[in-house]
Parts: C-alpha cells; structure tokens; sequence
C-alpha cells in the first residue's frame, strides 16, 4: 500500500511578480579602489579629528556654503592633498589641523617648536608658507610629493 502526501500549501505573503519588478533598489555606495586606505592615512596622520572634518567637508558643504558663497571640496585639491599626505612625515607629537577654504582647497596647517607651516591644496596647485623660514611658494599639483619629502626633512 502506497500511500501518496498532500502537497505542501504556504500560507505565507507571496510578492506579485508584477510589483516585484517595480520596486525602486535602494542607493549602494561604492567607494574607490583607494578609499579605504586613504581613510587609514588620514586617521594615522590626522588623527580622530582631522578625519572627522575630512567627512564633514565631503559630505556636508555644498555650493554656496558660509557668508562668502564657498566652494565646495575641488576634487583636484583633494587628490594632491591625499598624495601628499601619504608621504609627509610630521614631527613628532605634532597633529596639523584641516581646513576647507572658501575656494573648496584644503589647508593643513601645524605649528611645532615655533616652526608655524601652512599647504593649501587648491584646485590649482598647492601653496607653502613657512614662517620661521619666510618661505612663501606655489608649486603645481605635480609637485605634491617632492613637497612632502622637502617638508619632512625640515
């Protein structure tokens, strides 16, 4: 005697296939190749501070930002400051501090035994000061590396 089961009844919500097809995905970021260890540059440089101001200046000043109509952040400015920064060594137990300038460049800025340095990354090149050597310069983006070896050096 054989004796045949019933098939299997759901009484669960089945999703028409009709609305299924017309349901809106939600956004998926996804960040760059390099992300990731552009954000481990800026922790380990920068500390919790000047990563913290790096995702606020990405994320939340747009167009026409503060009193003077700023910029916001110049992709450009922002990848010379990223090759820089990679490579500078800051003297020790100094932390520069990170700036978004009204032209949408980056500012690092850092003083360590009276020696006050200023870069401004824009998105036209990048600027130096240097008050204890009354150094002012401008140097094309190009130049970002050969800058942080001169900055580290000092």
């Amino acid at each position: 005697m054989t004796t045949t089961l019933p098939i299997p009844h759901s009484d669960t919500y089945q999703l028409s296939e009709r609305l299924a097809n017309s349901a809106p995905l939600p956004a998926i970021h996804t960040p760059p190749p390099n992300e990731v260890d552009r954000e481990e540059v800026l922790l380990k440089k920068l500390g919790a501070r000047g990563w913290g101001r790096m995702q606020h200046f990405r994320n939340f000043y747009q167009p026409g930002w503060g009193e003077m109509g700023g910029k916001p952040l110049s992709p450009r400015a922002t990848e010379a400051f990223f090759r820089f920064l990679e490579l500078v060594q800051f003297p020790v137990d100094c932390t520069p501090s990170l700036f978004l300038t009204d032209q949408g460049g980056l500012e690092l800025r850092w003083e360590c035994n009276g020696i006050d340095v200023q870069v401004e990354f824009s998105s036209e090149g990048i600027e130096l000061y240097s008050a204890a050597e009354e150094i002012e310069s401008f140097v094309p983006h190009a130049e970002a590396v050969s800058l942080a070896g001169q900055l580290s050096s000092r």
